[in-house]
């Protein structure tokens, strides 16, 4: 939606007043908070039908969320998991083996949705044996098959169940949600904290002149954002956001800035991750050396399948191919491709739909990882 403002009367004043005028530009995107996203904030019930996978992660209409089911009815179950929610239902953020198996069998209990991050959940339940209907709120554990199913972070490398299960113990929602952002139409509402009021007051000035010093190129990738400005943020190198000396300041692209250490919270639209993509093919920055430029130059959600596909040696896959039809129109953007193999990896079903009516076989995120073995077969 773009509002029009009438600031003529602001200005008279100002003359009035004799005071200095200054020059500013509202150029951030207004996204509304709708309904929906203030009601997941608090959770509620659906059926397990009406959560989408496609991606692999858990979603309710296009938005990132995750499931529980708040019921504790079991003995003296509850009290239980109100003094340690380790024993509770584990939350699920994407579709295990657990869910897939439950589905199987037909059990479709009512789960809740939710993108609270804080990890605190509202939980009741019956004891069954003083007949007490109880109801508190606990922090309840991640599902361990979920993120082995995704290799969140390398989760499959954990060898023992005390890795694991500390992994468990300290894994951050804000973190996973930030990792899969550009899987998701809309923007999460539910990250917890605000850094935007640890910035100085006249933090868009500071960052416009750092930006045009710099030309406007990110001094990671070194990507041209001149016909692109909002793609480009400006990034505190010692994480000190009111420490604006230059030497501590330096102009990133959105895809760079949010894979620095201890940024969490940098969430970029799909479509953003895409024109980066597509912005450095044309410009010629999608060098692939090493591995370490795959992880570099890949969307974060990613990370989980390449880092089985270098463990398996295959060669290096291009990243953010662009799939053309016959009249040389783009019709897909794969995050990872193999062309002459016309095998990749994509975010977007459409884009897989798009890629596959060419001739390509396309994964999703979780399907190269459940399928790995198939997978590097045919890279071979």
């Amino acid at each position: 939606m773009k509002l029009s403002v009438d600031f003529s009367l602001l200005e008279q004043a100002v003359k009035t007043m004799g005071a200095e005028q200054i020059k500013f530009d509202i150029t951030s995107e207004v996204v509304p908070i709708e309904p929906l996203d203030i009601k997941l904030n608090k959770g509620f019930e659906v059926n397990f039908e009406d959560i989408d996978f496609d991606t692999g992660l858990a979603s309710y209409e296009g938005r990132q969320v995750l499931l529980y089911i708040k019921d504790h009815s079991y003995g003296d179950k509850i009290h239980r998991v109100l003094q340690d929610g380790s024993q509770g239902n584990k939350y699920h953020v994407s579709f295990c083996s657990t869910l897939e198996s439950m589905r199987n069998k037909g059990r479709f209990e009512r789960y809740v949705v939710t993108n609270k991050l804080d990890g605190i959940f509202p939980v009741s339940g019956t004891d069954t044996v003083s007949n007490e209907y109880i109801e508190g709120e606990t922090q309840l554990a991640v599902c361990q098959v979920c993120l082995k199913g995704i290799n969140y972070t390398k989760f499959t490398t954990l060898g023992s169940q005390s890795e694991r299960k500390l992994f468990a113990k300290n894994f951050n929602l804000a973190d996973f949600f930030e990792t899969y952002s550009s899987f998701f139409k809309y923007m999460p509402t539910g990250v917890a904290g605000n850094s935007k009021n640890q910035y100085s007051e006249n933090w868009d000035e500071i960052s416009r002149r750092t930006r045009e010093k710099y030309d406007f190129q990110c001094q990671q990738c070194g990507l041209d954002l001149h016909t692109h400005k909002r793609l480009l943020h400006v990034h505190h190198i010692n994480g000190v956001k009111s420490d604006n000396s230059s030497s501590n300041l330096t102009p990133l692209c959105c895809d760079c800035h949010r894979k620095q250490p201890n940024h969490q919270h940098i969430n970029v639209r799909h479509e953003d991750s895409k024109l980066i993509a597509q912005l450095r093919n044309e410009q010629g920055l999608n060098t692939r050396e090493s591995w370490k430029d795959i992880y570099d130059l890949a969307d974060p959600g990613m990370h989980g399948v390449i880092d089985l596909l270098e463990k398996h040696h295959v060669s290096l896959p291009e990243v953010g191919e662009e799939v053309q039809n016959d009249n040389n129109e783009v019709v897909a953007e794969l995050e990872l491709a193999w062309p002459l193999r016309k095998i990749g990896v994509a975010v977007s079903k459409d884009d897989a739909k798009a890629a596959y009516k060419l001739g390509w076989k396309v994964y999703s995120m979780r399907l190269a990882i459940r399928d790995i073995e198939q997978l590097v077969s045919s890279l071979r």
